[in-house]
């Protein structure tokens, strides 16, 4: 058995290698006015994310993997009752060369075509891929009986994402492992060595989830 990242379609592929050039440096198209408190940040280039020009037409990036993102809301999250459906929002590309080059784009659907939305960088981008790839190549003993897919699952009311690795076989358990862009909370969210049964994570967030919608509106919830 194995644990797969689905291959996206030619057309999402495409909407992610079209629209990187615009949110890199270096393209004076991309923002029409950049105001900064502090040192500018250092964004990486076309050329850090593996573009290379040919006369006027950029090849695509170096892209290192693709996972699809699902989103969790706060609401689903506070009323499950062991089992999620999250939506499908998209597919997060991570593209570049190095740990100060890489970056994670989300692409989703805008009406009749796909639209790379976001991009993000830094230290917690490459340290995401380099979990991915890792739980990719060594995958935890716990998801060796049957197929599984690994994913992105993020829950933005909790500010919280993990890597969910969902069952092929419905009969068997999901689990999830903590990834880098979580923050630091008192949850158990499993690791590598130890992932967590979906199960068990549903439990963990139902009552934090639960707090932060009873919270009223002029406390920030």
């Amino acid at each position: 058995m194995a644990l797969f990242t689905p291959v996206p379609p030619p057309a999402i592929s495409a909407a992610f290698s079209n629209g990187l050039p615009a949110f890199l440096s270096g393209d004076p198209t991309a923002v029409a006015n950049e105001k900064f408190v502090g040192t500018p940040p250092s964004i990486p280039s076309a050329a850090d994310v593996g573009i290379a020009s040919s006369g006027s037409t950029p090849g695509p990036p170096n892209v290192k993997a693709v996972l699809q993102a699902f989103v969790l809301s706060l609401q689903d999250a506070a009323n499950n009752t062991g089992v999620i459906n999250p939506a499908h929002v998209g597919w997060n590309f991570f593209a570049g060369n190095g740990a100060s080059s890489t970056v994670v784009g989300r692409v989703v659907q805008r009406r009749h075509a796909w639209k790379l939305v976001a991009v993000h960088y830094g230290a917690l981008v490459y340290q995401t891929l380099n979990l991915a790839q890792l739980i990719m190549s060594a995958p935890p003993t716990q998801v060796a009986a049957v197929d599984y897919d690994l994913r992105l699952l993020s829950i933005p009311g909790l500010n919280l994402e993990v890597f969910w690795l969902a069952s092929r076989n419905a009969a068997s358990t999901d689990f999830v492992v903590h990834a880098p862009t979580a923050v630091t909370t008192a949850l158990h969210l499993g690791n590598l060595n130890s992932p967590l049964m979906i199960q068990n994570f549903l439990t963990e967030i139902r009552p934090l989830a639960a707090s932060l919608l009873a919270m009223p509106a002029t406390y920030g919830a």
